[in-house]
């Protein structure tokens, strides 16, 4: 009789072990479906402006502002290691494509580069191909509520989307509850914080720097 006891005892943990996965599962799928289906709203914009503030451990700071409408884009990149600086600024215009560069001691231009655009486009962090894969992803997953500068965020961590780098040791999405979009990683040692705004990027942001004020280089 106690051998039965413990049995069902160990049966109805068994059971509530169960139930309670289950549970943690449905709702990790259910989050992750939600951010997956708010962010399409985005990805399809053609108007947008990104600025990226990317810190390392090395106490070295980089900032990137890239800019688009319809068919032009631009980005500033700006990046100081200690009292070392260095500013890149590529344009592209639909038909020719600019790179300025500024360090401390010159200024050279690479007129109708080749090189291509870093561009910062808009996608689904959690992107997967298929419901089933969402779910296997989203059962090993581990995602809280935190807030990051004002924004409901979910922190999402150790979900494997095959469309991501990883870092070796931590990697942590900070994604707006409402919008889906990323607001900040964390990849090892570096933090990046995005900030958007969107149908509001003028001409004026496409405006190259006087071409004069620079020595102009080929490309090696």
């Amino acid at each position: 009789m106690n051998k039965k006891k413990v049995f069902k005892t160990i049966g109805i943990l068994v059971l509530i072990i169960v139930i309670l996965m289950l549970l943690y599962v449905i709702r990790n799928t259910i989050i992750v479906t939600k951010l997956q289906k708010n962010i399409k709203e985005y990805t399809s914009k053609t108007n947008f402006s990104i600025k990226v503030t990317n810190l390392t451990s090395e106490k070295s700071k980089m900032t990137v502002n890239y800019y688009k409408k319809d068919n032009k884009e631009a980005v500033i990149l700006e990046r100081n290691v200690d009292e070392n600086s260095v500013k890149m600024s590529f344009y592209n215009n639909g038909e020719r494509k600019d790179l300025f560069i500024e360090t401390n001691d010159k200024k050279t231009v690479q007129v109708n580069t080749k090189n291509q655009l870093l561009g910062l486009n808009i996608t689904d962090s959690l992107q997967t191909d298929n419901l089933w894969q969402t779910i296997l992803y989203s059962s090993i997953a581990r995602i809280k509520t935190e807030n990051v500068n004002g924004k409901e965020c979910y922190k999402v961590s150790n979900f494997y989307s095959p469309y991501w780098m990883y870092g070796d040791n931590i990697t942590e999405f900070y994604i707006e509850k409402d919008t889906g979009l990323l607001i900040k990683t964390v990849i090892d040692d570096e933090i990046a914080v995005r900030e958007y705004s969107f149908d509001d990027v003028e001409d004026s942001a496409f405006v190259e720097p006087d071409i004069g004020l620079y020595t102009v280089v080929e490309e090696n």
